[in-house]
């Protein structure tokens, strides 16, 4: 548990827990405390009370008098803005944080870029990188330094869409290969569905929602996670416009038919509409479902549907009455193929 009141009055009261193997994704708006979180865990800030521990090895406890600083933690840090040093090439980066004879090290970083495919960089500085191949090289860096903790501070946010794709394919790879607790500290719920198997949504310091991506996203528990988690999310493949799900046997319509290959789709709950008889007109995604779950939550009912796509759909209180939406009841479901937004997976 970390307690902490700063001099502004802004506090955090947390309790986390995070497993061996398992990846947490810390969930919240810029202000919740995301970053104060962090100083905690890495040292560069001393609770007020509560306890961190990792591996059963206090770190701090105002209590028991017991404070580890931060080069004492084992504790690996891949910060958005990457913190290379320019005056170093990108074998000298990566061989920074191993211990041993300058040699060993490097020969030791070697086999980091090899992993994180950066063979053809070793040579160049930072600047002379892209900021896929600088992040790459930033988590290199820090998994070579063989850490306790693998803490993750918006590793995605600097990146262009396609860099970010690349690279969340990346991190999904080399999380599973990282046998200690993995902590990912993000305000994109799309990076939190992706990487995480447990979400923590962080709000005004407070743990307000924990769960795992399914369950966060279709049961929000506050007004924050409805509007920010509430978005679908879906993989497929799109070939010139029609999308193929996967895990699903359902294929869509999607504007985007330049886009191919391997995708992320997005629909927000709002651009879902519901009609009791099968829609006509204009050309649209429209199938027949039941529905699973009825939630108000004040100005917006949140309704999930059934098989074959677990969609969650935002209505109005006047919409559930009128077409009589309750669990269980048949409905069509219609979706215009702009309204499904597609990216690089």
């Amino acid at each position: 548990r970390v307690v902490l009141q700063r001099p502004s009055g802004f506090s955090i009261d947390v309790d986390l827990t995070v497993g061996a193997g398992t990846t947490v994704a810390l969930l919240g708006p810029n202000g919740a405390g995301k970053t104060t979180l962090i100083e905690t865990l890495t040292g560069a800030l001393p609770i007020d009370s509560g306890r961190i521990a990792l591996g059963g090895r206090t770190l701090d406890s105002p209590t028991d008098d017991i404070f580890v600083p931060l080069e004492d933690r084992k504790v690996g840090v891949v910060f958005q803005d990457y913190l290379l040093f320019d005056h170093l090439d990108v074998l000298d980066n990566v061989a920074f944080g191993i211990a041993g004879r300058r040699r060993v090290a490097r020969e030791a970083a070697r086999s980091w870029i090899e992993v994180f495919d950066l063979e053809d960089f070793v040579d160049r500085r930072p600047r002379e990188l892209s900021g896929g191949q600088a992040q790459r090289v930033a988590l290199a860096r820090t998994m070579a330094t063989d850490p306790n903790l693998l803490l993750l501070d918006e590793p995605l946010a600097a990146l262009d869409v396609e860099s970010r794709s690349a690279l969340r394919r990346t991190l999904q790879r080399h999380l599973v290969g990282f046998g200690g607790p993995r902590l990912l500290i993000t305000h994109a719920p799309t990076d939190a569905f992706l990487l995480a198997d447990r979400i923590d949504v962080l709000e005004h310091g407070r743990i307000t929602q924990s769960g795992p991506p399914d369950e966060i996203r279709r049961r929000p528990a506050t007004a924050y996670v409805a509007a920010l988690a509430g978005t679908n999310l879906l993989i497929g493949a799109n070939d010139r416009g029609t999308l193929s799900l996967r895990d699903h046997d359902l294929e869509l319509t999607v504007a985007d038919t330049h886009l191919a290959g391997e995708v992320l789709a997005t629909i927000h709950p709002s651009a879902i509409a519901l009609h009791a008889e099968q829609p006509h007109g204009s050309p649209r995604n429209s199938w027949r479902t039941t529905i699973a779950h009825v939630e108000p939550q004040g100005d917006v009912t949140r309704v999930t549907l059934g098989s074959p796509l677990d969609l969650s759909v935002d209505v109005t209180p006047a919409a559930v009455s009128s077409l009589g939406l309750g669990v269980g009841s048949e409905i069509w479901v219609a979706v215009k193929a702009t309204e499904i937004e597609v990216s690089p997976a």
